[in-house]
Parts: structure tokens; C-alpha cells; sequence
């Protein structure tokens, strides 16, 4: 045994330095040699770790990476990370039960503000003679109950959470409750907090839930009736409030919502309204044919964010501090609402929807940043387009560049990819392909597209790249 206290000029200084101390008895030996096995072992777990996150970097910079701008792409995790969409699925029911009792208080809010003589702001003078009556009083009365359960609701997904104004148009003259919108912070943490809801614990989140499937499923057949309602019916046709064109929508599926063992479905999920604040990020894996598999990753950007994107909003220190985050991405999936031409900023109402959605538009073709990224357009939302030009709403009242043209559903929703093309090639780097669809808001095939157009541009990339292009 090397002594510390003893100098031998043919032994090193690290030699001396981790020589045992003089005298050392068999426990402190022991003692020590335990500790030295403790720290080989740290040092292993730490190499192990780097190892790992080398090859995670790696693999990151291989990985198909999407930055979706604009709207939920769930449905990806629906058709390819089918595992981690099993796990979450059942987190979406108290979202579902939120967007239920919504609409219940919305038709209570117009059904109290009409017997209460708020209908005198109408401009059809038959309203005066309201079909409500004592029946609807009562009734309005027996659910106020759930304005209770949508707080607790509303609690549940999360502390980071807000309200929105809601998505519509100018108004006019006829009285409609502002029916507010849920915003939760992706950052919250909201699903995994619902995802506790279905282990064995009895934790506060499990109550919520439970209490409130069980406060709904009491207040079924009263919920039924004053939906049901001809009167009640009546009133909300004379209010414009189509419920039934809105996403969130789950009235005319209260019967299998509210029975024994539900989960919701995918088109459920699909249609369910929760807006999310933040970016939030889906990886998966996908075959490529005869090739090794391909990892994709999406960063998904709600429309909050895009706010801050936005050159109408003021935004230019936020927007410049934000793209350099997402320069590395393939592709770039633009989600714009075609359905938003009669609707205003809930930010600042001055402003059109649509028209925000072109300068935002103009603003992501343009960047330099993003200059060998694929853009892919994706119009959204024709359904609800289609409904809102068979209604009469003129789009030359919002949008005074579309003039005197046909109102019809061709000529409006062609009218508005020209508009994007015209923006895209007067912006964009030259020679850059315009890649265009138009989807609904249920539309779960725009998945298949936006992959074969993705795929599409990693070959025109990899052409591009070897000289080819």
C-alpha cells in the first residue's frame, strides 16, 4: 500500500493523490471502495445518457419535421401514433362534456334574455309576440345548475387556462349571447392532467369528472325538452344562432354522450372545440415503402400564437424572435379558414378575419428564414363556408375586392385560392411550387394529402440538393 505521507520520487502526483490514506481500518476501506463503485456507476450512467442524446440529436435532424400554423393536425395522431391517441382518447371527455353544457347555457342565455325583453333591439316585429313561456322559465331555471359544472369543467383542464371572444360575424341587429371560447395553455399540461381521470386514483380530477357526468345525465331529460322545443326552436332561428354549424357541437348526441362507459370517438375529438395556446409537439414514425422507417415530427401552433405572427397585430419584435425556432422544418402547413370572411379579430375588431389570415400569409411566404421550406395551403373550414353563402351572407359586404362576382360556393372558394396563389408568387422565392387543398372541419383525409404532399417535397429537396433540380 502506496502511504500519503511517505516520498518516492518514482510514484507520480496522481498516483499520490489516489493512494488510500495511512492507516486506513477494513470499514473505511470498505467505505471507500463502495463510493468509487458508486461513482464508476455515475460516470457510466452519465456517458450512457450522452450516448443517448447524441443519438436523439441525431435522429431529430433526421426526422420529416412540420410546423403546422393555425389549427389542430390531431389527426395525425389518430392515424399514426395510434398507442399515445389510445392513451389520450379518453382525456377528451371532459372536453366533450365542457362543449355540451356550453351549448345548453348558450340556448338558456337566449331563451332568459328573450322573456326578459331583450328581443326589443329586433328588427322583425313577429318576435314581440315571444313563444316562450312559463314552461321555458322553469325549465331555464331547473338547468341552471350547469353553469356550476362548466366552471368545474373549465377548472379541470387547467389553471393556465382563458376565455376567448367567440369566433362570428358583425351581428347586426338581431340580440345573440356571446358565446365564450376555451382556451387552455398547451403548456398546462391539460391532458396529461385529464389523463389521470382514468387511473384508479380518487383524486380531485377524477371527482370533477364523475360529478359532472352524473349532474349532466340528471339534467338529460330536461335538456332535451327545452332543446327539442318548437318555441325554443323558434327563438333561436329568429336569433341566427345555428348551434348546429358550430364546432363543439353535441346536442343531437346527448343520449350517447351521457350513457354507461362512453369514450369519446374520433370524430368526437375531431370536432370538439378547445382552442390551445403555445406550441405543442406529436412525434411519430412512418414506413416509406421499401426504405428504413421515417421519423416525423409536428410542431403544432394554435392560433393565439399566430397573433404574434400577425403584421395587423403589432407583433414584428415578437414575430422576429419567434420563426428562427422552426428553420430547420421540411414543410410548413398553413391552415387557413375560408368560412372567417364575416368574422373580426376578437383581438382587435376593427380587423376581418380572412383578411388577417392573407397578411400572416404574406408574412410566412416572404420570410427569408423560411425561404427552402415547402409551404403547403391548406383552405379550411368549406363546409362551414358553404353553409354561410347557401344562408345569404354576401362575401363583397366584408371583402370589398370581391365585388359584384357570383355568391355562389365555386366561385367564392376558387376566388380566394387565386387571391392566395397571387400573394404566394409575389412573395415567395421563385420557382417555389404552390401547393394548395381545400378541407372541412371534419375533414380527416386532409392527413393523407398532407403527406403525400410533404413527401412530395422531400423529393423535390432531394433533387434539389444533389443538382438535379
Amino acid at each position: 500500500m502506496v502511504s500519503r505521507h511517505k516520498h518516492d520520487g518514482s510514484l507520480d502526483p496522481l498516483s499520490l493523490a489516489i493512494a488510500p490514506p495511512p492507516n486506513e481500518t477494513p470499514e473505511e476501506r470498505a467505505k471507500r471502495l463502495r463510493e468509487e463503485e458508486e461513482a464508476v456507476e455515475v460516470s457510466r450512467r452519465i456517458d450512457a445518457e450522452l450516448k443517448l442524446a447524441k443519438v436523439a440529436l441525431k435522429k431529430r435532424k433526421d426526422a420529416v419535421q412540420l410546423l403546422v400554423l393555425g389549427q389542430s393536425m390531431s389527426d395525425f395522431q389518430m392515424q399514426y401514433a395510434q398507442k399515445a391517441w389510445a392513451e389520450e382518447r379518453a382525456s377528451w371527455k371532459a372536453v366533450v362534456l365542457l362543449n355540451l353544457v356550453r351549448s345548453v347555457n348558450t340556448v338558456i342565455d337566449i331563451i332568459t334574455g328573450t322573456m326578459e325583453g331583450v328581443d326589443l333591439l329586433s328588427s322583425d316585429p313577429s318576435s314581440q309576440l315571444t313563444p316562450l313561456n312559463e314552461t321555458h322559465r322553469n325549465l331555464s331555471r331547473r338547468l341552471g345548475v350547469l353553469r356550476q359544472i362548466e366552471r368545474d369543467l373549465r377548472l379541470l383542464l387547467g389553471s393556465g387556462a382563458d376565455e376567448t371572444e367567440p369566433e362570428g360575424g358583425d351581428g347586426g341587429p338581431q340580440f345573440t349571447p356571446k358565446v365564450q371560447e376555451f382556451c387552455v395553455q398547451s403548456s398546462s399540461g391539460w391532458k396529461g392532467i385529464l389523463s389521470r381521470v382514468r387511473g384508479p386514483s380518487t383524486g380531485k380530477e377524477n371527482d370533477v369528472q364523475r360529478v359532472a357526468f352524473q349532474v349532466i345525465s340528471s339534467c338529460r331529460d330536461d335538456i332535451l325538452r327545452i332543446w327539442n322545443d318548437p318555441g325554443t326552436q323558434s327563438v333561436l332561428k329568429n336569433r341566427q344562432a345555428h348551434l348546429e354549424d358550430t364546432p363543439g357541437f353535441f346536442l343531437n348526441d346527448i343520449n350517447r354522450i351521457l350513457s354507461p362507459g362512453y369514450e369519446p370517438s374520433d370524430q368526437d375529438i375531431v370536432r370538439a372545440r378547445l382552442r390551445t395556446t403555445g406550441v405543442q409537439e406529436y412525434q411519430f414514425t412512418l414506413d416509406r415503402g421499401n426504405h428504413a422507417p421515417v421519423d416525423w415530427i409536428i410542431y403544432d401552433v394554435a392560433v393565439p400564437v399566430l397573433v404574434l405572427l400577425s403584421p395587423m397585430s403589432h407583433g414584428q419584435m415578437q414575430r422576429a424572435a419567434w420563426i428562427p425556432y422552426f428553420k430547420e422544418i421540411t414543410a410548413l402547413i398553413f391552415m387557413a379558414p375560408l368560412s372567417s370572411f364575416d368574422e373580426k379579430l376578437a383581438e382587435d375588431p376593427r380587423i376581418n378575419r380572412l383578411e388577417d389570415t392573407f397578411s400572416l400569409w404574406k408574412t410566412v411566404c416572404s420570410n427569408k428564414l423560411l425561404a427552402k421550406v415547402q409551404i403547403i395551403l391548406f383552405m379550411n373550414k368549406t363546409d362551414i363556408l358553404r353553409k354561410k353563402l347557401e344562408s345569404g351572407i354576401k362575401v363583397k359586404h366584408y371583402i370589398q375586392e370581391f365585388r359584384d362576382k357570383e355568391n355562389d360556393y365555386e366561385t367564392v372558394s376558387n376566388w380566394f385560392k387565386k387571391l392566395f396563389k397571387r400573394l404566394y408568387v409575389a412573395n415567395t422565392t421563385p420557382g417555389r411550387e404552390f401547393v394548395s387543398h381545400f378541407t372541412s372541419v371534419i375533414d380527416t383525409e386532409a392527413t393523407s394529402q398532407t403527406l403525400v404532399a410533404v413527401q412530395g417535397a422531400i423529393l423535390r429537396n432531394d433533387f434539389v440538393n444533389t443538382g438535379l433540380l
